[in-house]
């Protein structure tokens, strides 16, 4: 099913992919796992993208300079990723505030479909100039509102 500028929706009700990747040997910690200097940028990539789909993620309306700003990040690490594992990073909305966002990112193999990590965050929608908060507009909230995702009630569906 086709989403927002094309994007293609995951049949399981995650969201939308927004990045793929593979875990290179050297994204590993003398532990064999993959790092946390490693996972997020990933998680940061596909945020990014999620915000590229609501609107531009800087633009110039009405003589305003607009972006996104990050405003808190909560990050679960559920699983272990090593070298060689293929990653499927899927992204969604959990709520539409007034300025804000609260999105989900969850980081999954692709082997298994095993999610490893998860990201929930909030993000404002910023004016670049005067370095605050603005309302979301009309047509963001209507795009948010079509990557709505469900909050998990318990771990389980989360992979733990």
């Amino acid at each position: 099913m086709a989403g927002p500028e094309g994007v293609v929706e995951t049949a399981s009700g995650d969201g939308i992919e927004t990045f793929r990747g593979v875990v290179f040997p050297w994204h590993c910690d003398s532990m064999g796992h993959m790092s946390v200097q490693h996972q997020m940028p990933l998680l940061d990539n596909a945020a990014y993208h999620l915000l590229g789909t609501l609107a531009p993620t800087t633009a110039l309306e009405d003589g305003h300079r607009l972006g996104w700003a990050d405003m808190s990040h909560e990050i679960r690490y559920l699983h272990e990723l090593v070298a060689g594992d293929l990653l499927i990073l899927r992204s969604g909305i959990l709520s539409i505030g007034r300025s804000s966002l609260r999105h989900r990112t969850i980081m999954m193999r692709r082997s298994d479909d095993r999610i490893c990590t998860v990201l929930e965050g909030v993000t404002v929608r910023f004016d670049l100039d005067a370095r605050r908060s603005i309302p979301l507009s009309d047509p963001v909230r209507a795009i948010a509102g079509t990557l709505l995702i469900t909050a998990a009630s318990d771990q389980s569906s989360l992979g733990a």
